[in-house]
């Protein structure tokens, strides 16, 4: 992502929503179509009721970001959604961050810090304040849409902010 980019996609996301998981290719492809022109932001709404490791993937993904490295932990999250959803996956994150060599002692730290916690949970807040409820809910250019039904739909919402 770059700052000359023309359109930014917001998106709030839960690493463990398989919607979500299903929508990720669709967004890195639009990433690799548009290039510079297309801002992606992941923004965190873990649904902690329902997803009971939403949570520790969110501070997961955190973690990963301090080192610089969230995009790369967002994508082997939602890649391997379905390995991890149903266990206790801490160890398996630790193991993700040793895969992206990242520093581990920071990474545990980090990754159990208050400072994490309060950020996502500060995310979240925000989200529900501007009616955000669901996950994956995307916005282009501050305008909520509605999801895309495939690529050529999402491609097509692109395209269009692009020429407005």
């Amino acid at each position: 992502a770059s700052d000359s980019a023309k359109v930014t996609l917001i998106e709030y996301g839960d690493f463990q929503c398989p919607a979500c998981a299903t929508y990720f290719p669709l967004v890195k492809q639009l990433f690799e179509e548009f290039g510079k022109d297309l801002r992606i932001v992941h923004r965190f709404f873990p649904l902690t009721n329902i997803h009971k490791n939403a949570m520790l993937a969110a501070q997961t993904a955190y973690a990963a970001g301090l080192q610089n490295k969230f995009w790369e932990m967002h994508d082997k999250l939602y890649e391997t959604q379905a390995d991890w959803a149903d266990t206790s996956p801490k160890d398996t994150f630790i193991g993700y961050a040793k895969t992206l060599k990242l520093d581990l002692n920071k990474f545990k730290t980090d990754l159990d810090a208050d400072s994490t916690k309060q950020f996502i949970n500060n995310e979240k807040d925000k989200a529900i304040s501007i009616g955000v409820n669901s996950t994956p809910t995307f916005f282009v250019n501050s305008t909520h849409i509605k999801n895309p039904a495939s690529f050529d739909e999402f491609k097509k919402i692109i395209q269009d902010a692009l020429v407005k």
